[in-house]
């Protein structure tokens, strides 16, 4: 038998019809905070610094979507901020990558199944990419359901 040949499939998924629900840190915390919703939906809970202040920030867990909620701390327009999880404290920031957009540094969400949510740390850069792997997994759920809520 050959071995199989690995091949790379792009979707272009239109904005604002995926939620990201099962979001974790490193550990395997999972982020999604069930008593405060953006959008109905459970929003995805960091620690968060910014110029010296420290608190939460409720990032909306629709992919596209940037209706994220401070507090504790304001994000400057052009601030940088850094992530933690809310549980163990492990640092979010992604030390392979950096926006292509902006060059700031990049937070990492582990999804099931080995993929990843990465975006920019920059408030007021919006961008984010996401990676899904198990392909043939993937691709059936796609067919199953359209908007991807139930895995991701």
């Amino acid at each position: 038998m050959s071995e199989k040949e690995k091949i790379q499939v792009e979707i272009e998924v239109k904005s604002k019809t995926l939620s990201v629900s099962h979001a974790a840190c490193p550990n395997g915390h999972l982020l999604a905070d069930e008593t405060k919703l953006i959008h109905g939906k459970p929003a995805l809970k960091v620690k968060a610094e910014s110029a010296g202040q420290s608190g939460i920030l409720y990032i909306d867990p629709v992919y596209g979507s940037h209706d994220n909620i401070e507090v504790g701390l304001e994000i400057a327009d052009g601030g940088l901020v850094k992530f933690f999880c809310p549980k163990c404290g492990v640092d979010l920031t992604d030390p392979d990558e950096t926006c292509r957009v902006c060059a700031s540094p990049m937070f990492l969400f582990h999804l099931p199944h080995g993929g990843i949510v990465e975006g920019c740390l920059k408030k007021g850069c919006m961008f984010h990419k996401m990676k899904i792997v198990d392909e043939e997994h993937q691709i059936q759920r796609m067919f199953d359901n359209p908007t991807l809520e139930s895995y991701l």
